[in-house]
């Protein structure tokens, strides 16, 4: 055995089995299911039918300017946090990996953060199906049915799936992802050789609506948006303990999702503003489904049905995977202590049931509650979608970091200028301006109870985690403890572990 190797070896325990001595199913599944669970994460159909619409009124028609920027951010960010599954592949992910280099106290805040943003998924994609369903059954049917009654028979569904089994669950998403993807990819490649309006502009600040810094500020006050339409990429990692060789397989999955559905989103939104038109591309985040209209412009009045079907599709396929990337890490946590014990119970079918079973009634409660609170489902959509992914890339700003540390610090022998220091500080760089662009100026209502909501989060995290350090000091070491054991051998670095 390689000195690499052995160092790995010596250092990694086993993981801590749930109660009742029963554990994730081992190598339940393949490079395939763990990569479409990123895609299918991401939602690519549904990101591009609504979370890039809120991108518009700030970046205006250089939307796709926006899209290849959050694109090389989330592909460096990918980068590092594929670095630090090559070594600890385990279901807490990023707050895993976050421990183990930044330490258990910052780990802590990383999952409590995590908790907050990537539950939101669920009920964000809600407020997708939801409506998209409603509007389906009333063009198949004539008849009206309210929204949220979709919105709950789809997390009932989804609660059912997940229940079942990871293999059952991820072999699901492979089906919806695909079926998203060629919808979505054919539409654009319509729209691109039909319009007669591909102007390349369109990639500069020229048409931001915000003319501040020569357009500049628009770019970066709607990219929060456009990394919302990326927020996913990363939950193949807590399925690190259900996936065959991880180490090669989940980097895999983060890097490649990442770098494919940013391009997927660069194709689509070149192609949506200008198969809108860029003159009226004000009228693009003012309609309910512009991908719908688009689907009837270029396709006729089976375009609609078309588009619909693959949103609802893609809303589905979402949540799915949201839910799977959410139950790991609140099993992970609570088979530590972290959280209640009662999250690390598993069921007959080697899943976390209880953590299933909380996210689905939280998504409920959250996206009907959301939409009548906020006057509407599109003011829920916007909070909802903005406060996850502000969340999140707290947690990809704290992975950057941390793929630097846990190099310098364990693994010196690996240790590169170019990967462990330019990789993560290029996503930095972008990340600092984008949250900055959240502060100031002050985006309009709900949008600005963003920052307030998850400050109060962090802070209450902060009085858990004071609790936590007077009564249970050893489940917040564990967090940084608790992954596989060497199962295969470790590949040299990212590049060989890609290949």
């Amino acid at each position: 055995m390689s000195e690499t190797l052995k160092g790995a070896s010596e250092t990694t325990p086993t993981p801590i089995k749930a109660a009742g001595e029963i554990t994730l199913k081992k190598d339940a599944i393949g490079m395939s299911e763990v990569l479409f669970q990123s895609i299918t994460a991401m939602a690519p159909a549904a990101a591009v039918a609504t979370a890039l619409s809120p991108v518009i009124p700030f970046a205006g028609a250089s939307l796709p300017l926006a899209i290849v920027l959050a694109t090389i951010s989330c592909a460096f960010i990918a980068a590092c946090i594929g670095q630090l599954a090559i070594h600890i592949p385990s279901a807490g992910g990023m707050y895993t990996y976050i421990s183990r280099s930044l330490g258990a106290k910052l780990g802590f805040l990383s999952a409590w953060t995590f908790l907050l943003a990537q539950p939101l998924l669920l009920p964000l994609v809600a407020l997708v199906w939801g409506p998209y369903a409603a509007d389906i059954f009333h063009t198949l049917t004539g008849i009206n049915t309210p929204w949220y009654l979709w919105a709950i028979l789809g997390n009932l569904i989804l609660f059912a799936l997940t229940y079942r089994g990871i293999k059952l669950s991820a072999d699901t998403s492979v089906i919806l992802g695909a079926i998203e993807i060629t919808i979505i990819v054919a539409l654009s490649l319509t729209m691109i050789v039909t319009s007669g309006h591909n102007d390349l502009a369109t990639f500069t600040p020229k048409y931001s609506a915000e003319p501040g810094l020569g357009g500049w500020v628009g770019i970066f006050q709607g990219m929060v948006f456009a990394f919302l339409a990326f927020v996913g990429f990363e939950t193949a990692a807590p399925l690190g303990e259900e996936t065959a060789n991880p180490k090669r397989n989940i980097p895999r999955a983060v890097v490649y999702s990442a770098i494919a559905i940013g391009l997927l989103y660069i194709l689509a939104s070149y192609a949506g503003v200008n198969g809108w038109g860029i003159a009226k591309i004000q009228g693009y985040p003012a309609s309910a489904a512009p991908w719908a209209d688009l689907g009837k412009k270029f396709w006729g009045n089976v375009g609609p049905v078309i588009i619909s079907f693959a949103i609802l599709n893609s809303a589905l396929g979402n949540g799915n995977a949201g839910i799977n990337a959410t139950s790991r890490v609140a099993y992970a946590m609570g088979r530590i202590g972290t959280l209640p014990r009662v999250f690390a119970r598993l069921s007959s079918h080697q899943t976390p049931v209880v953590g299933i079973i909380v996210h689905t009634v939280m998504s409920i409660v959250v996206s009907v509650g959301c939409a009548l609170l906020l006057g509407g489902v599109q003011n829920a959509f916007n909070l909802i979608g903005a406060v996850l992914t502000v969340g999140l890339l707290l947690l990809y700003f704290a992975s950057c970091v941390s793929a630097f540390v846990f190099y310098l610090r364990e693994r010196r022998q690996d240790f590169h200028i170019w990967q462990h220091v330019i990789v993560p500080l290029i996503p930095l760089i972008v990340l600092c301006f984008v949250f900055a662009a959240q502060v100031y100026p002050i985006p309009p209502y709900p949008l600005n109870l963003t920052i307030p909501i998850v400050v109060v989060w962090i802070l209450l995290g902060v009085g858990y985690l004071i609790y936590l350090m007077r009564t249970n000091p050893v489940a917040l070491e564990n967090g940084k403890e608790v992954f596989l054991k060497d199962l295969e051998p470790e590949p040299t670095g990212l590049i060989s572990g890609l290949l």
